[in-house]
């Protein structure tokens, strides 16, 4: 078996290097992304003020909060305000009766998740969950 010369050493140490290069650029690209697709996965809540109204002799007091995933935190913390006004109008407009119904409370965390998106225009409000929820006859 003749013996490697000179010549054929640095070839050896170029494709060595490459492969090297290679494995490192592979490895940083899964890493990236793992953290994207962990990112996307976090679950971030908002939570609101506690809102109060009173209409038609009913009122109605919920506390809530917003639950985003990925970077739509920021969003929502950035869009708070709008989510408060949007999420009393549409406490303004639920029905108490059905609310004290069987599938009532979900209707409305429904209508509110959907209320956010569509007067918002997107698609980040993932659920609205009702922490508080006081209804009661008269004024508050």
């Amino acid at each position: 078996m003749p013996k490697p010369t000179a010549k054929d050493r640095p070839i050896g140490v170029i494709i060595g290097l490459a492969l090297l290069l290679l494995g490192i650029g592979f490895g940083s690209v899964w890493f990236y992304l793992q953290y994207v697709q962990k990112k996307q996965a976090q679950t971030n809540y908002l939570t609101l003020p506690s809102i109060a109204i009173s209409r038609d002799g009913h009122s109605i007091r919920a506390g809530m909060a917003i639950r985003t995933t990925g970077d739509d935190a920021g969003w929502a913390s950035k869009h708070q305000q709008a989510l408060e006004q949007i999420m009393k109008r549409t406490l303004m407009e639920a029905d108490p009766k059905k609310l004290r119904t069987e599938g009532g409370i979900v209707a409305l965390q429904q209508s509110l998740r959907e209320a956010g998106n569509t007067t918002l225009h997107t698609t980040k409000v993932r659920e609205v969950l009702l922490t508080d929820l006081l209804l009661s006859e008269g004024d508050l």
